[in-house]
């Protein structure tokens, strides 16, 4: 326990001699006490704690430490009349005590008041704090304001020490950016797309995916004494190396980077490069997808929506009124389920589901809809009402499946099989395979360039006989003749030429074509099979046959 003494306030004509209601106060300097003699009366004298406690106001010791018991005793004595001497007050200084925690990280001070005597200053508690050897960084100057203000405290928290940071473990940067939400900025007043497309980002084989950042060292600390307290430093950790399409740089082994083409996928300390984008589902969620690279949706490419992909798209579910391009290869496992919207000006239906691939088109069935493929269409279950279309061939032979062209267009360049094309209902229907619209246009073109050919030498004949007539001989010099004659010559040769060409392509029609429709079980009345320009209306129930091509007629075999 710290103290320090003070000298009280005297008053040289009233200070050691002072006598009021028969009670005389004495302050004795060496031990700071005030001592309370009464005299013996014969008379009680009436004194209670309130008068008492006026007296040692007015004697300027009335901020000192009082003795309740010794008061208690003068005041008894004087009621009885009885002479006594009693020490009823102290001066006391205020008192600090200090404790240092045992690891050193916190001081706690407790302090008892001034009663009459030092009070607390900042000064004091700046230099009991450097006596103890407080660091000051480590004061807390808001809990000595606290401690000014109320005079004492009771194992308050004057200085805490300074705890280490811990470096941070080695961070890892993404570097290509994240994916656009669907509806930014979406408010209830604004006009909002909910088709809008949904553009996926795609990295290039060897682009820098993510970069790994140092460890930092940490921040030391600092206990109450000044102790410097070391920091642990960050740890090196690796990037995530169990993922596919990405590894570690050889050149910089802070980066990771895309060994493959396609959509990147932030898996913890590494990314995962996936060359086909995966999707549940193309609805209002997701937008319309356009993607570089393969698309894998899981359920439904739902109505109004389009799917674009420069890949192969696989569609676990079903697709409705919506577009499909892929750039490779398209596999709808649910089949195709579009509507038309009516009738064009060719009393054409106007079919709403589109689908396209510049590879091979798979599907379980399709029903109103309009398919387009670079090589083959592969239909399980039927085709109802659509347009078909493909440069390779249109198959519909699977082992247990119904394999039925009801309605429609098909269109094939080698062949066409089916288990059955039409209906009982005489659905009209129409298949064509070959090159026929290629040629019927060339065709076209050779005969009319055929006709102007013979106009333009009927009009040069009639110049030239003209101008071998007597009254017309001066009107046409010999150069001028020279040139109509070779004119007319050029139409000449350019017919023959032509004339070539179309016996050549008629030669073609005669011969035998490679294109075919192979019906397996049964054609119905009102199908139409054209096989390279050559037409066959069927108009009977008919059962399985191979039909092809000869000469300008479609025969079976």
């Amino acid at each position: 326990m710290s103290s320090l003494a003070a000298e009280p306030s005297q008053d040289n004509t009233a200070a050691n001699q002072s006598l009021v209601s028969a009670v005389l106060f004495t302050f004795d300097p060496d031990t700071r006490s005030v001592l309370a003699t009464l005299e013996s009366s014969p008379a009680a004298h009436k004194i209670d704690l309130p008068m008492l406690q006026a007296l040692l106001d007015a004697q300027g010791y009335g901020a000192f430490y009082t003795s309740h018991s010794a008061i208690d005793e003068l005041i008894l004595q004087a009621s009885q009349g009885n002479a006594c001497s009693k020490v009823i007050a102290y001066q006391r200084d205020a008192e600090l005590e200090w404790m240092v925690n045992p690891d050193k990280m916190a001081v706690y001070l407790t302090v008892l008041p001034s009663c009459g005597g030092k009070a607390i200053t900042r000064d004091w508690l700046i230099e009991e704090l450097q006596a103890q050897g407080i660091d000051e960084t480590c004061v807390d100057q808001a809990a000595l304001d606290q401690v000014l203000t109320v005079g004492q405290a009771e194992r308050l928290c004057v200085a805490r020490g300074i705890e280490p940071v811990s470096g941070l473990n080695s961070r890892f940067e993404v570097l290509v950016e994240g994916c656009k939400k669907l509806l930014p900025g979406y408010s209830e007043e604004e006009q909002v797309d909910f088709h809008q497309v949904q553009d996926f980002i795609v990295v290039e084989r060897g682009e820098v995916l993510m970069q790994r950042l140092p460890p930092t060292a940490g921040v030391p600390g600092l206990t109450v004494l000044g102790e410097v307290l070391p920091a642990e430093p960050g740890e090196v950790l690796e990037f995530n190396t169990d993922v596919e399409g990405a590894i570690v740089d050889p050149d910089n082994p802070d980066q990771l980077v895309a060994t493959v083409k396609g959509h990147p996928v932030l898996l913890g300390n590494g990314v995962f490069v996936d060359p086909t984008l995966r999707i549940d589902s193309i609805n209002l969620e997701s937008g319309n997808i356009d993607f570089d690279g393969s698309v894998e949706v899981k359920g439904d490419v739902t109505s109004g929506f389009s799917l674009k992909a420069t890949g192969d798209i696989v569609i676990r579910g079903m697709v409705e009124k919506a577009t499909v391009i892929a750039g490779r290869n398209l596999t709808v496992v649910g089949g195709v389920a579009g509507e038309d919207l009516g009738r064009d000006q060719n009393n054409e239906l106007i079919l709403k589901a589109r689908l396209r691939a510049g590879g091979n088109i798979r599907a379980k069935y399709t029903n109103l809809a309009y398919l387009r493929a670079g090589g083959d269409i592969i239909v399980r279950e039927f085709v109802l009402q659509s347009h078909l279309s493909a440069k390779g061939g249109v198959y519909l032979t699977q082992p247990g499946s119904k394999g039925c062209i009801i309605g429609g267009k098909i269109l094939a360049r080698s062949e066409i099989v089916a288990n059955c094309l039409g209906s009982d209902a005489n659905v009209p229907t129409q298949v064509r395979v070959g090159r026929v619209n290629c040629k019927r246009k060339l065709e076209e073109q050779l005969q009319t360039e055929y006709s102007n050919c013979l106009a333009n030498c009927e009009k040069l004949e009639k110049v030239l006989a003209s101008s071998e007539s007597p009254e017309h001989k001066t009107s046409i010099n010999e150069q001028l003749s020279l040139k109509i004659k070779a004119t007319r010559q050029a139409y000449v040769q350019k017919a023959e030429r032509i004339k070539a060409v179309q016996a050549r392509l008629n030669g073609r029609k005669q011969t035998h074509c490679d294109a075919t429709v192979t019906v397996k079980i049964m054609i119905y009345p009102n199908v139409c099979i054209a096989i390279d320009g050559a037409t066959y209306h069927n108009r009977a129930c008919k059962g399985g046959c191979y039909l092809v091509r000869e000469g300008l007629e479609v025969v079976s075999r």
